[in-house]
This record gives C-alpha cells, sequence and structure tokens, in this order.
C-alpha cells in the first residue's frame, strides 16, 4: 500500500489513508479519527426559535409551587454535518466545548449534586480526557456544490440517546456527511443530556439538566410511577416534536431561505448554496432512546426515505403497536441482542413493520449498548476492555456506518 500511494500521479483517484490504531484510543492525538469518505466535512450549529409547546403534566419536589410543569420547548438546536469545500487550513472543531456545565450535568446523572469536592475530583479527571480534544469536522465551512447540477445532497437526522448529547456522536455522523449526507444531530432539550442550553429569543439563556424521575411528582396519577417510564414517554413526545419543528427548519434551507434571520445561533453563510439541499425526504437515525425516537417518528406518518436505528430501547414505547411504513434498519450490539430489550423489540416489530418488506436486523459481535457513540474512540483500548467491549471501538463504527450505507 505505501509504494502505491508513493506511485500516484495527480490525476490518480483518491485513496484513504487509514491511521494506525493507537492503544491509547484519541487520549495522545486530541482528536478523533479522520472520516473514510471521499469528501471533506463541515459543522455549524444552528438554533431556532418555535411556537412554545409543553408535553407532560408534573412538577419537581425542590421547586415546590413552581408554575413550570412538564417539559417545555421554546428552540430547536442542531448541529448540521455536511460536505464542504476543501479548506487551505483544516479547522477541527471542539468536542467537548462546556466543560463545567457538562461534567456538573454528568454528576447529577450519578445522583451526586455538584459541590467543591466533586469538582475537585471530576474536573482534572476530565480534562486530563477531553481537554482540547477535536473532532475532524472544519467549523462553519461553506456547503460543496454536489457533484451533478443535477443532484441535492440528501438529508438524515440524528436522534442521541439518553445520557448524551448531539455531539457524542460526531463520528458517525461525520462519517455519514463524508459520504455525501447533510447530518442534522438534534441536541433534544428533554432532560436526558447530561446539560444543555437553552437561548431565548430575547437573548437570555437557561439551562435544562438531566431530569432525574424520582424528583418529579405527577398530580394527576393516582400513584406516583415507580421508575422512570412514564418520564420517558413523555421525553418521546416532545423529541418527535422537534424532528417535526427540525423539518420545517430544513424545509426553509432547502428553498435557500436565510435562516440566519430567525436563528438564535448560525453561521453567516451564503443560505442559496442550500438550495443544493433535499430535505423532502430524510433518513430517520437514532440509538437507543434515539432509536425509540426513529420508530415514533416513523409511526406518525413523518416524510422519511427510511428509518435506521441502533440497539432501539423499545420498551420505553411500551404500550405501543403503531405501524412502522417505512424501510427499517435495524443494527444491535451484542449486548443488546442477548439481553431482554431484543425480546420485546422483537415482538413489537412483529406487529408494526410492514411484513412486505420487513426489518434488516444486523448484530454486531462483542459490541456494547454504549460503543455506537464517540466515547470509545476517546478512552484507551484496556479501558474499553474493562467496560465489556470486545471488539475495537473503530471496527463498530466502520460497521454500523458500511451497514447504514449499504441499506440505503
Amino acid at each position: 500500500m505505501s509504494s502505491l500511494l508513493k506511485d500516484q500521479g495527480a490525476d490518480s483517484p483518491r485513496l484513504h489513508h487509514i491511521p494506525r490504531k493507537s492503544p491509547f484510543g484519541a487520549l495522545l492525538s486530541r482528536t478523533l479519527p479522520e472520516y473514510r469518505g471521499p469528501y471533506d466535512v463541515g459543522v455549524c450549529d444552528i438554533e431556532v426559535p418555535v411556537p412554545r409547546q409543553t408535553f407532560g403534566n408534573f412538577t419537581h419536589k425542590s421547586l415546590p409551587g413552581s408554575a413550570h410543569v412538564g417539559l417545555v420547548i421554546d428552540t430547536v438546536l442542531f448541529s448540521l454535518f455536511y460536505p464542504c469545500e476543501k479548506p487551505a487550513k483544516p479547522t477541527p472543531t471542539a468536542w467537548f466545548p462546556s466543560m463545567r456545565q457538562t461534567i456538573d450535568g454528568f454528576l447529577k446523572m450519578a445522583k451526586r449534586t455538584p459541590n467543591f469536592m466533586y469538582r475537585v475530583l471530576a474536573y482534572p479527571v476530565a480534562a486530563a480526557a477531553v481537554s482540547g480534544m477535536t473532532f475532524p469536522a472544519n467549523k462553519e465551512a461553506p456547503l460543496l456544490a454536489p457533484p451533478s447540477p443535477t443532484t441535492k445532497w440528501p438529508v438524515m437526522i440524528f436522534s442521541h440517546g439518553a445520557g448524551c448529547s448531539r455531539l457524542m456522536y460526531s463520528a458517525f455522523c461525520g462519517e455519514m456527511a463524508s459520504r455525501g449526507y447533510v447530518v442534522v444531530a438534534i441536541e433534544h432539550r428533554d432532560g436526558t443530556s447530561p446539560s444543555s442550553k437553552i437561548t431565548a429569543a430575547d437573548g437570555t439563556s437557561t439551562l435544562v439538566d438531566w431530569l432525574e424521575w424520582s424528583d418529579l411528582e405527577w398530580p394527576e396519577m393516582r400513584a406516583q410511577p415507580l421508575d422512570d417510564q412514564a418520564l420517558r414517554q413523555v421525553q418521546i413526545q416532545l423529541r418527535c416534536a422537534e424532528v417535526r419543528e427540525v423539518l420545517g427548519v430544513l424545509g426553509r434551507m432547502g428553498r435557500g431561505e436565510d435562516v440566519l434571520r430567525t436563528s438564535l445561533h448560525a453561521p453567516e453563510f451564503d443560505w442559496t448554496r442550500w438550495v443544493h439541499v433535499d430535505p423532502s425526504q430524510p433518513v430517520m437515525v437514532g440509538h437507543s432512546l434515539g432509536g425509540s425516537v426513529g420508530l415514533a417518528t416513523s409511526s406518525q406518518n413523518m416524510p422519511f426515505r427510511a428509518v435506521v436505528v441502533f440497539d432501539p430501547a423499545t420498551q420505553r414505547l411500551d404500550p405501543w403497536r403503531a405501524n412502522i411504513p417505512h424501510p427499517l434498519l435495524v443494527v444491535n450490539s451484542e449486548e443488546f441482542a442477548v439481553g431482554r430489550e431484543y425480546a420485546i423489540f422483537a415482538e413489537q416489530i412483529a406487529g408494526t413493520a410492514e411484513r412486505a418488506r420487513g426489518p434488516a436486523v444486523f448484530t454486531i459481535p462483542g459490541a456494547t449498548h454504549p460503543s455506537f457513540s464517540d466515547v470509545f474512540l476517546i478512552l484507551p483500548e484496556y479501558i474499553n476492555k474493562m467496560t465489556g467491549l470486545r471488539v475495537q471501538a473503530e471496527r463498530v463504527l466502520e460497521l454500523a456506518v458500511d451497514a447504514t450505507t449499504d441499506f440505503l
């Protein structure tokens, strides 16, 4: 391979150079792996105000008498990964942009109220692991024109799992963008992220931290929930609404409208270029709770070309037997495939997926449920093995991407 690369002429086809895997993950290089597709990748954040919507009817025990009931969305926030013009100088993007905010959120997820002692212990560890970590997408680079005047870039929407955020799947989203997709990674403001900041139209901001089900009271229920199932179902409702609102924003972008005029955060693009993007039939993708959202939005007849789910948390949809009308790909980890979750999934899909096509279902041997995210690409391989991962994290990503690409 090295001699072949050396002998390439200026007109030779581009060959991808696969870097040697480091046993230390990305800790030493401080950047996630390069993408394997033929296109350079750009990335940007966009936050757009939407009509206020509320979901659920619960109050916080820590806020007695509070007027805030249930979950609320006033804006939608997403990161765009897309084929971009090759920059003169690559500008990688920070993978962990709000360390203090996110660490505090993770501590709350672990049921540890952030205080001085926990911060003293957590911040140095987190800083050593991810401070300065980047992923190889060029921040706010111009959208690349499609290879043919008669073609447009297809769209993919990604829904993250509980405990994650939009950038924690940057490897998958960037890989699909490098293959010619405009990938829309939504930041769900439903209390399933460690922490997410919402900026209102007047410029004020609020934080939505991890929401613990045991901190809630449901006044309309005779008996209070004994687990997080009621909360998760409300969160799925909110996520589905966010997907629908994002579809509306993408439609405006596809018409070349300047979303900067209504966005709270958006780059100063030449928005007329975005007429080369076709958002009319996006592919819906999600992991874990995001996989549940993929199935739920499909059943709501959103205009998808296909649905792809990784380890879908189908028990979060019970009781649920709505029809799934779109072509469906399911990629499971071995951990999911041998667990109770798969039995629930198989029963649901048997009665909901279209019989004529049926779902395509694959399992990645040795993979664990969290290994679809970026985290295991960063950690050293020996730590990954301690968590139960018996295959290289890069291999999990490669198989997930290739299965998705082949299916589509």
